[in-house]
């Protein structure tokens, strides 16, 4: 049985971590870990993996992390280093 990723993509609001009441409306692209058994007990380990997200329109994101709240449902945290985006994802 083999379990591959799952990439996942679509719209959502890209929200700063921090209170400021800016939002960013975007297009992204995340490949998903697979969902197989997990050994052990705990919760999995986290790691930052490259993803792809476009502002919808033409504003600039500045640098900085994130909360991705997917159209589609789902909340995702992100960070933004200038030219690469990542997301928080259970290894």
């Amino acid at each position: 049985m083999t379990m591959t990723n799952r990439k996942r993509k679509g719209s959502g609001r890209l929200v700063p971590t921090r209170p400021t009441g800016v939002e960013y409306r975007v297009k992204y692209g995340i490949d998903t870990p697979p969902e197989g058994p997990q050994h052990g007990r705990g919760m999995r380990p986290l790691k930052w993996t490259r993803c792809s997200v476009r502002p919808s329109n033409s504003n600039r994101i500045p640098t900085g992390t994130y909360f991705l709240h997917a159209d589609e449902g789902g909340v995702f945290q992100l960070k933004f280093s200038g030219s690469v985006w990542e997301y928080l994802a259970a290894a």
